[in-house]
């Protein structure tokens, strides 16, 4: 693929959209002049763009980290969602963001409650449709845009789209001379190993290999993921820091 076939091209050394670098660690107001006014936000953590299905988190910016400088964002994520609140498996309560808590119930579940004995009368229609629009309500609350990305990303020359299982982006990484396929990234916590594999359903997938060093002119260095939930691509992540001169 060539950088200027897709809207967001990644190569090992610079990041564009429609043709323009993207502003790491910029001000907010760099990026909305390269996407457009933002539709929401949370306080300086996190800008969402809705209709274009990005968003960015400045993970600098926490409750016991008040002084920090919020025009220089030393440590965003982008985030090109390809799947939302609305998907099956949003629905289902099974992504990052809102693992078990935005959660709509299946109509077999529907089905199962008006007729269950679980409490001293079976729920009714109403307080179902009730619990339903409550949910609904919260969207606003999660970082997931409205209208997921629709278009392929040029990942270092390899297609990445909506849909694309872990296994085929690999297979088109390895068309392509030099790239490392996307493994798991383990960082769980938990005591086992499971850093390259390929057969995990939920987490986080990217090479290997360490990509820290700083390329010609650039004071910072970026790293991607792809995280997959429940084998679905759930987004592609950008996380980069600046380094202190």
């Amino acid at each position: 693929m060539k950088t200027e076939d897709t809207e967001f091209a990644i190569t090992p050394c610079q990041i564009t959209y429609k043709g323009k670098e993207i502003p790491l660690g910029k001000p907010i107001d760099a990026w909305v002049e390269l996407f457009g006014p933002y539709s929401r936000n949370f306080n300086e953590h996190t800008y969402i763009w809705d209709s274009l299905g990005v968003a960015i988190f400045n993970s600098c910016i926490t409750a016991y980290d008040t002084n920090v400088d919020k025009e220089k964002r030393k440590c965003d994520q982008l985030y090109i969602f390809f799947i939302n609140l609305d998907s099956k498996v949003g629905q289902a309560g099974k992504l990052q963001f809102a693992w078990n808590e935005y959660y709509i119930l299946s109509k077999e579940e529907e089905e199962f409650l008006l007729k269950s004995t679980i409490r001293n009368k079976p729920y009714t229609q109403e307080e179902l449709d009730q619990s339903r629009e409550k949910m609904l309500k919260k969207k606003p609350d999660y970082i997931y845009p409205f209208t997921p990305y629709t278009q392929t990303v040029n990942l270092q020359g390899a297609p990445v789209k909506s849909g694309m299982s872990l296994n085929e982006v690999n297979k088109e990484r390895s068309k392509i001379k030099g790239l490392e396929k996307m493994g798991y990234w383990d960082n769980d916590g938990d005591w086992s190993w499971d850093s390259g594999s390929t057969t995990i359903k939920t987490g986080e997938f990217r090479e290997q290999k360490d990509h820290s060093s700083i390329c010609p002119n650039q004071d910072y260095w970026y790293y991607i993921t792809l995280r997959y939930s429940e084998g679905e691509l759930e987004y592609l992540k950008i996380s980069y820091e600046l380094y202190e001169k």
